[in-house]
Parts: C-alpha cells; sequence; structure tokens
C-alpha cells in the first residue's frame, strides 16, 4: 500500500459482516492487484454493481472492482495488509444492512 486511504470503512450487511470486510478505497488507476489469473476467483454480487473477488487458494475476500461506468472507486480488504499500516485511520460505519 503505497498510499493509505483517509478512512476505513465498516459496513454491517451480509457479506461483510460474514467475511470481516474492513473497506479501504481507492481509484482504479491507482492500483495493482499482484495475482496470477487463476489465483483470483469472482463473484458477481446480486444487484450487479460490483465484482468481488477471493483467493482461490485461502478464500479471502480481496477486493471489489465496479461493473457499471465511470469506474471511480475500487474496495480493498484492509485485512489483506499488515494491521500496522491501517488500524490507526479513522473508521466510517455504513449500514449496509439497511439498503
Amino acid at each position: 500500500m503505497a498510499v493509505p486511504p483517509e478512512q476505513v470503512t465498516q459496513c454491517n450487511c451480509s457479506l461483510c459482516l460474514k467475511t470481516g470486510w474492513i473497506g479501504g478505497y481507492w481509484h482504479p488507476d491507482d492500483v495493482t492487484i499482484d495475482a496470477k489469473f487463476d489465483a483470483l476467483n469472482p463473484y458477481v454480487q446480486s444487484d450487479q454493481m460490483i465484482t468481488i473477488w477471493n483467493c482461490a487458494l485461502c478464500g479471502s475476500h480481496t477486493h471489489w472492482t465496479p461493473l457499471t461506468a465511470p469506474p471511480e472507486r475500487m474496495g480493498m480488504n484492509m485485512r489483506m495488509f499488515e494491521p500496522k499500516d491501517w488500524q490507526h485511520l479513522p473508521v466510517q460505519p455504513v449500514d449496509g444492512a439497511s439498503f
């Protein structure tokens, strides 16, 4: 992570709750995913807005990419980084369960 996000989000939707997702967000041009093609599995969320990617080896949710244009941001699971790199950041709660 070259530049940490200004804050992280913690959502209470069923997907985030069950996977332990804590999100950091960047513009897609500012992110490089260093993984072989078959190392990640895609899952398209039911509303067809994003693709959630998980590790083919361990199943961890790594990031999501937008399916809608313009692709202004993408989300990274901050748990993929060392805690010392993000745990000091402010946490923005998101009530995704109400969407």
